[in-house]
């Protein structure tokens, strides 16, 4: 079998793609990095280097980075990537608010947005929401990149191709479609699960985060899976999702429609009696009351049946959020994660539970994410080859600090 100059060609593309990638990655994952350090580190020709760094700084793609000192006397010039060079919005919608956040390619916020916008299932309510993304989305890319696409971060649960909202009861929106929410945004655009969305963001703040179950208490509990880094969703799009699991048979009904849920016992709304706030039952539990802390103990009960049932099936880490992770402090993590151990089979006492460290961007950017992640799985040749077991190098950790513009 003879080789054609196509088999050649074609050849010589795969190669030239692959150490295109091989640049991208190491910069992504080193910060600044000489054209001489690339040549020892990637095994490359310094022309092959050269001509790889021309054309990315064309495309945007890295910057000159600070001089180096080098060894004979003269500085070098540095790289870096540019991780700005593309960005993504994420969306969420509430009963009252509408919140936007542009990240870049490291899942760092670069602008946010929040706005009074009472939820209506109408479209006016939805041409309002999509002239808001579209002004935010313009402004991003005036001061960045192009907008890779706008991801809504949706309460309840989406259907298995991601298009229909199957069921959210906090704002009425079940059976509202993609096309419908997003009618009038200019952009390419997703649905996801806020539990998902913010799970996506842990492995933000913590790079050691390899499995791991996250489990937001808010007043409508949900849960996320992560697995090897990185969020598992399944063909369904609904794994993690432990809040239906059928925690008590036969027992309290749930807001869907079934008796026993997770999410009718482990709610933190179980916790005040008549007429009393959350926090004030946590402000009274401070002061030792003991009818608060007997309410305390079953609460805590409960959802450390729930983790015990979900690490039977998954040997996981486990990730508290949501509204009640407000209130626990270090030695409610600590009873909390007994009371697991005690519930928990044979080897499968050997586990970290911590709060996460999520806050109230933390759905949008990790729905953001769905845009930026498959972007640079492909940038970097992820997406065909074996990936990193987390994906915090290519990323900055997240500094709270910067959020708000």
């Amino acid at each position: 079998m003879t080789t054609t100059d196509t088999d050649i060609a074609a050849t010589r593309n795969i190669t030239k793609t692959r150490n295109r990638q091989a640049i991208i990655r190491h910069l992504a994952t080193h910060g600044n990095v000489t054209k001489r350090q690339l040549q020892l580190d990637l095994q490359l020709s310094l022309p092959t280097i050269t001509g790889n760094i021309r054309a990315l700084e064309h495309d945007g793609i890295i910057a000159p980075g600070p001089l180096t000192d080098s060894t004979g006397g003269r500085k070098s010039q540095s790289y870096r990537f540019n991780p700005s060079h593309r960005t993504a919005i994420g969306v969420t919608m509430h009963r009252n608010t509408l919140r936007l956040c542009a990240i870049d390619l490291q899942g760092r916020p670069i602008a946010t947005l929040s706005r009074t916008l009472p939820y209506a299932n109408t479209n006016a309510y939805y041409q309002r929401m999509g002239s808001a993304i579209n002004d935010f989305a313009a402004e991003t890319e005036k001061a960045h990149g192009p907008v890779l696409g706008v991801s809504f971060a949706i309460p309840g649960a989406i259907s298995a191709d991601g298009t229909v909202i199957t069921f959210n009861d906090s704002t009425g929106a079940t059976g509202v479609t993609i096309d419908t929410i997003a009618q009038s945004v200019r952009y390419p655009r997703q649905l996801i699960r806020e539990a998902a969305a913010i799970a996506m963001t842990e492995t933000l703040h913590d790079a050691a985060i390899s499995d791991a179950i996250c489990l937001y208490l808010n007043r409508r509990p949900s849960g996320a899976l992560i697995m090897n880094g990185r969020l598992h969703r399944g063909p369904n799009l609904c794994d993690g999702a432990i809040e239906h699991m059928t925690l008590i048979p036969g027992g309290k009904p749930c807001h869907c429609g079934r008796r026993g849920c997770m999410a009718a016992y482990c709610s933190p709304e179980n916790l005040p009696e008549d007429y009393e706030s959350i926090p004030g039952f946590f402000s009274v539990l401070e002061q030792g009351e003991t009818h608060h802390r007997e309410r305390m103990n079953d609460w805590l009960d409960h959802v450390a049946l729930a983790i015990a049932n979900v690490r039977c099936v998954i040997c996981a880490d486990v990730v508290i959020g949501g509204e009640a992770a407000l209130y626990l402090d270090h030695d409610n993590i600590a009873d909390l994660q007994r009371r697991v151990t005690a519930l928990s089979v044979f080897g499968t006492d050997h586990f970290t539970l911590r709060l996460s460290r999520s806050d109230e961007n933390s759905g949008a950017i990790g729905a953001a994410m769905q845009f930026t992640d498959p972007y640079m799985d492909a940038l970097c040749g992820w997406d065909t080859g074996p990936h990193p077991s987390s994906p915090a190098p290519t990323r900055t950790k997240i500094d709270t600090a910067t959020m708000g513009v």
